[in-house]
């Protein structure tokens, strides 16, 4: 009879123990599966579930700097970004589609320069060319950063200036004149140096193709001194068409920087200064300059993999280091136009401070040593005012010296993200790939073997089976 009843009472002992460690018990009647078949698909499930939800914590709907509402086309004069789809989908799949022509195009130059008879040798040579690995990809890095510049800009300009006493009306008014017709004209203006360099490259360098394809490139080595075909023309307008899209990278935050700096002159924080520095309601000003590090940093990376990998010219290195240049320009016209607003309150508050700790310390001086616990209260209450006078001073000074510091760690930080990001996936996917290797051999080695179920806790050890 209690070999009866211990049954029940082992299964529910290990039932318990099961559903404490996040299994459930295999249904009675149901083939015992193996222990590796087992923790393969529970490691393999896990690994899978967290590969895919890399991007699921975020601390809010503008932390992505590459959120997809970022390359959605909003109302501008941009004649580029208008002649574009507006969706973010067609966005993109007309960028791959213009990087695709673009490349099959200097092929189909080539072969047609080669002779149709050498088409396979011709096209195979153009394949192995670095410029033309990298161009395509490098002309649709253009075409996010176009996006992306564009809707962080546009999308974050009004929160920029929440806590401003700036109307609704007058910020409509600057983010028509930031996104307005000017914008063409001033990215074309940017990109001229770089333009007016390309072209003279091409046309005074005897060594074009050589410099541009390497020494061991069969084409270059086989072109005449001088030689200016189809292809040169076309490289050409593909350098023209990218360093003027460069151009309204510069201009965005060259203006955005002026349209802060603009507003800051003309309006005030609706809150108190102490208010401002303790929350750092400044912050939001600072955030589109810190999510265009993002870009650039990313920008940056790609174009210096393409300088190094095609060994590139002058131009590309100058357009690199004057993007980063006004990366910080910005910042700083930002930084050195909040502390401008934030001075003069600053200096009234300290003032105002000195002024009550004076007349405390005064007061203090003219009382005098009456014994009993009315005239010890009052000594006391002027003695804390005095205190908390001082310490009000420290923070507001303390405050407003660190103003920036932490927005700058911030940007280096938002710059830093992205790349985070991509190492955070690839070890995910690296450890998903490992699991699936071990697991296979695992299943392989030994997985048609059972595994032994182990006795139940409360069935003493040599009971008879």
């Amino acid at each position: 009879m209690a070999a009866v009843t211990s049954q029940p009472s082992s299964e529910t002992q290990e039932t318990h123990m099961l559903r404490e460690a996040g299994h459930e018990p295999a249904p009675a009647g149901a083939a015992p599966a193996t222990g590796a078949t087992t923790a393969f698909a529970r490691n393999v499930g896990s690994l899978v579930e967290g590969a895919f939800s890399g991007g699921a914590r975020r601390e809010g709907p503008d932390a992505d700097v590459f959120d997809a509402a970022n390359f959605k086309q909003v109302q501008n004069s941009w004649w580029l970004d208008r002649a574009l789809p507006g969706s973010v989908g067609k966005y993109f799949l007309a960028a791959y589609v213009i990087c695709t022509l673009v490349w099959l195009a200097g092929m189909a130059g080539r072969i047609l320069e080669l002779g149709v008879s050498s088409a396979g040798n011709a096209a195979w040579q153009f394949i192995w060319e670095r410029q033309w690995q990298i161009t395509p990809l490098l002309l649709f890095l253009h075409f996010l950063s176009l996006r992306l510049f564009k809707g962080i800009y546009s999308r974050n300009f009004d929160k920029a200036f929440a806590h401003l006493d700036v109307t609704k009306e007058e910020l409509v008014g600057y983010k028509r004149w930031f996104l307005g017709t000017r914008v063409n004209f001033f990215a074309i203006a940017i990109a001229a140096p770089f333009v007016v360099y390309e072209w003279l490259f091409l046309f005074h360098d005897p060594d074009f193709f050589r410099l541009v394809y390497g020494e061991a490139s069969p084409y270059a080595q086989a072109a005449a001194p001088g030689a200016r075909g189809f292809e040169a023309w076309w490289l050409l307008s593909i350098w023209t068409f990218e360093w003027w899209m460069y151009g309204y990278y510069c201009y965005l935050m060259v203006a955005g920087s002026i349209v802060v700096r603009r507003i800051l002159k003309k309006h005030d924080f609706v809150d108190s200064v102490d208010l401002v520095l303790t929350e750092r309601q400044y912050r939001p000003l600072f955030n589109v300059t810190a999510q265009a590090g993002s870009v650039v940093f990313v920008y940056g990376l790609i174009y210096a993999g393409y300088v190094f990998y095609t060994k590139g010219s002058a131009s590309d290195i100058a357009g690199l280091i004057v993007l980063v240049v006004l990366l910080g320009a910005s910042f700083a016209v930002t930084w050195s136009g909040v502390r401008a607003e934030l001075r003069g309150n600053v200096h009234t508050a300290v003032t105002a401070l000195e002024c009550s700790y004076r007349e405390a310390r005064t007061k203090l001086g003219t009382m005098k040593d009456v014994p009993g616990i009315e005239d010890d209260l009052q000594r006391i209450q002027v003695q804390l005012k005095m205190a908390l006078a001082l310490q009000q001073m420290d923070y507001l000074q303390n405050k407003y010296e660190s103003l920036g510091r932490k927005e700058f760690l911030g940007l280096v930080f938002k710059m830093l993200a992205p790349v985070g990001t991509v190492l955070a996936r690839v070890i995910r996917w690296g450890s998903l790939i490992a699991a699936l290797g071990l697991g296979s051999a695992a299943l392989l080695g030994g997985g048609d073997k059972p595994a032994e179920q182990p006795p139940a806790t409360n069935s003493p050890a040599n009971a008879p089976r």
